[in-house]
Parts: C-alpha cells; sequence; structure tokens
C-alpha cells in the first residue's frame, strides 16, 4: 500500500554472491534422490497434465460451479481439464529455477478471438476453476487469455475469477442489470462477457472499477441482497476446493489468519485410506479419516497437517514437492543447508509458530471468534444433484472450530492465541504485543 501511494511499480534485484551450504553432499544426495525418483509419485502425473487435473474433482462433486451452487460441471468439465490443455493448446513446460517436475503449463492461442502470448504461461487449476467452471465458461482458450491478462497485469486470479462469478450470479439473479455492468451481458457461460471483465477490472475502468475491490467490498457498495452471494472469509474469495466435500479444510477457511485459503489447510481427501495416512504416522497420526468427518481427532489432524503445511511456507518450499519427502528428507535438508542440529518436532514447531503469529496480528487488529465463518451457501445443498452427504452440518462445523481452539490454545471468544500458548511457544513478546 505504502509503494502504491508513492507510484512505485517495483524493486529490482539482482545478487551477485553465492549462499554457502554446510554440508553440500548431503544436500545433494537428497537432491538426487528427488531427480531419480519424483517419477515414481504423483509428481509425474503433474509433470504430463500440470495442476489442472484437479477439474477432475468433479468426480466427487468437488468442482465449484456457477459461484459454488453445484459440484458438477455437467457438459463442460471435460473441455477445461489438464488433459485437454495438454492435446489442445500446451506448447511448452516450465519448472522453478532446478526442478525436474516441470510442471507449469506454456500455452499458446492464435486466432483472432482469443489470441494468447506464450510469455505468460498458462493456467493452473485454479485459474480454470475461478475462470472456467465457476463461472459456468467451457472455453479453455478464453480461460487462458483471462490467465495471460492476469499474469500481464498483475492480478490474483482466484478473487478476480470468483468476483466475476459472483457478479455473474448477482446478474443471474436480476440484482444487477446491464445498467450496473455497462451493458455487458453478465450470463454464466459467456466467455467474452469473463474475458472483457478481467480487463475492465486491471484498467479500473466502467463496472471493473467497483468489481477491482474485489466481491466482498462491491457488494457492500451495491447492497441490494448482493452480500448473501459472496464467497468469501474475512473478505477473501474461496479458493477452487468444496468444503462440502471437504469438511475439515471448511473450518480451515474459516480460521485461517489470511481469509480463505487452500494452501495452508488440510484437504480431507488426502487421509482417508490407510496407505494415504501413512505419511503422517511419524507425526504420531496413524488413523485415517473420512473426508466428512469433523471428530476433534480431525481437529487434530487438520492443526498438524496446517502447521505442516505453514512451515513449507517458513522454509520457502514448493508444496507439491515438499509432499513427496519423508519427514526425514525435510530434516535432512534444514540441516544440511544450515547446519542446525534440528529435528522433526522442532521444525512443526516453527510452523505452528508463524501460523499463530499471523492469528496474533489479527487480534492485535481486532479480529474475534465472530469472524471465523464461511458463507451460508456452504451449510446448504447443492442446487443440482443435492445429497445429504455434500451438506456441511452447522452445529458440527463451530463445535469442530472450538476443538481446533483448544488444540492450538487459542481463546474461545477472542479467538487470540493465549498468554500461556504464546509463551511456551518462544513468543512471549508477542502476548505482550497484544495485550
Amino acid at each position: 500500500a505504502v509503494m502504491g501511494s508513492k507510484n512505485l511499480k517495483a524493486i529490482a534485484v539482482r545478487g551477485s554472491g553465492r549462499k554457502e551450504i554446510a554440508e553440500p553432499k548431503a544436500l545433494n544426495a537428497v537432491a538426487k534422490w528427488l531427480s531419480d525418483s519424483y517419477t515414481e509419485t504423483w509428481l509425474k502425473g503433474l509433470r504430463q497434465d500440470g495442476t489442472a487435473n484437479g477439474v477432475y474433482q468433479h468426480l466427487i462433486k468437488g468442482l465449484p460451479t456457477k459461484n459454488f451452487q453445484q459440484g458438477t460441471f455437467e457438459g463442460g468439465w471435460e473441455e477445461i481439464t489438464g488433459t485437454r490443455m495438454t492435446e489442445t493448446i500446451l506448447i511448452d513446460r516450465d519448472n522453478c529455477y532446478a526442478c525436474p517436475v516441470h510442471c507449469k503449463r506454456v500455452v499458446e492461442v492464435e486466432d483472432d478471438q482469443h489470441s494468447v502470448d506464450p510469455t505468460y504461461g498458462g493456467p493452473e487449476y485454479e485459474t480454470i476453476g475461478a475462470f472456467g467452471s465457476s463461472c459456468g465458461v467451457n472455453d479453455l482458450k478464453a480461460i487462458a487469455k483471462a490467465n495471460e491478462l492476469c499474469n500481464a497485469y498483475g492480478l490474483d486470479t482466484i478473487s478476480a475469477g470468483v468476483t466475476i462469478a459472483w457478479a455473474m450470479e448477482c446478474y443471474d439473479r436480476g440484482l444487477l442489470t446491464s445498467a450496473d455492468t455497462g451493458g455487458i451481458e453478465l450470463n454464466f457461460g459467456s466467455a467474452d462477457a469473463m474475458v472483457q471483465m478481467v480487463e475492465l477490472i486491471a484498467k479500473r475502468e466502467g463496472f471493473g472499477d467497483l468489481l477491482a475491490e474485489g466481491s466482498y467490498h462491491a457488494a457492500q457498495e451495491i447492497g441490494r441482497g448482493t452480500g448473501q452471494y459472496v464467497m468469501h472469509a474475512k473478505g477473501q474469495e474461496v479458493p477452487m476446493h468444496e468444503p462440502r466435500v471437504k469438511f475439515a479444510l471448511g473450518v480451515g477457511y474459516a480460521v485461517s489468519p489470511t481469509g480463505a485459503d487452500h494452501m495452508h489447510n488440510i484437504h480431507d481427501v488426502e487421509y482417508d485410506t490407510a496407505e494415504k495416512i501413512a505419511g503422517m504416522h511419524p507425526y504420531g497420526i496413524l488413523e485415517p479419516l473420512k473426508y466428512n468427518d469433523l471428530s476433534t481427532e480431525k481437529m487434530h489432524l487438520a492443526a498438524t497437517v496446517i502447521a505442516r503445511s505453514t512451515l513449507d511456507n517458513v522454509l520457502g518450499f514448493c508444496m507439491f514437492v515438499s509432499g513427496v519427502f519423508d519427514p526425514d528428507h525435510l530434516v535432512e535438508m534444514v540441516r544440511s543447508i544450515t547446519g542446525w542440529d534440528t529435528n522433526l518436532y522442532e521444525l512443526l514447531r516453527a510452523g505452528e509458530r508463524g501460523y499463530i503469529m499471523a492469528r496474533a496480528f489479527n487480534a492485535r487488529e481486532g479480529f474475534t471468534a465472530a469472524d471465523d465463518k464461511l458463507p451460508e451457501r456452504f451449510f446448504q445443498a447443492y442446487t443440482e444433484d443435492p445429497s445429504e452427504d455434500n451438506v456441511l452440518p452447522q452445529a458440527e462445523f463451530d463445535q469442530a472450530r472450538k476443538d481446533f481452539y483448544s488444540i492450538l490454545g487459542w481463546d474461545h471468544e477472542t479467538a487470540a492465541p493465549t498468554e500461556w500458548k504464546l509463551r511456551e511457544l518462544g513468543l512471549g513478546w508477542v502476548a505482550e504485543a497484544i495485550r
């Protein structure tokens, strides 16, 4: 915000030195293991078709469609999968420095309607869900164009896409008209309108000037009952993962210090079998738990997974690659790079410390347990193909959130980390700062 107020566009930095590694041979051994072994893991599929194969969540009713009204995108989902991208507009695969996986997409489209420059890469799953199924759009070229525009202008594709999807639902319900949108027919399924709105948002022109504030603030400005269709937590638009098929994920959205976030979160379907839960055995979690479980045991699993995910952020580590390393690899990397004689327990505590410090910041700024909530839609059935199995139960959700607070040592009313918990983590100064 300060940079923006000064019209500062960027800071360019180039390094000339080389970071010393405490134990290069040990680090190289871990790197070689990844290079030799990643094709035997799910990273092989990530290389082939990218994250875009997350679209297959349609098959478990977990693909956000038409602003989260539905969990399936009938007649459209197969047109926007990673497989379809590979077969049609993909021209290359890119990578982060030195990574053998090459999961990034590079696409190119050459036609009069939606030409796409490969300089801007290609759409990931979140982008495809936000501009595709959530907007009812099954045109992969148009989605790739929206991705190109967001990358060129510096827009978040999740918030941009979900904001447009919200506007489309309001238009569909008659709460917005063409008089509001500047003549644009914001109908679900209109690829042209979707792409046009991305451009207007980036340039803050016409109706795009209001949507540039995000769906939460736009709804507050418009009124007319539009707020009930905003899909957000703490003002941040919900990513492309359904709490009605990942129940603990919904709790994670609600309690996240940064608003709805799928990265430092638990994805329930990854822990529902004996084979999948095996990766959590080193953390003392032995039994699988189903996607719709909101027990205290599930909240313990969620708290552990969230601390582990936050650790990736603390370390600056890719969550995909991190997911195939066992804990011994992780500890060995930190030891070999830094020279610290650390262990898994200490690293997990570092992740928890980072997460709790963010919550302490929220508490200092006035957030309470009342802000840890989800849109009402997630406690209701889908508009199409409804099922009792795909409704997040409100009472169980409320209790699970309290259990989560208790497990992490947060106050039930303020939702702030308690002083004893902060001091336990060596953060007594934080307790003083938020007192």
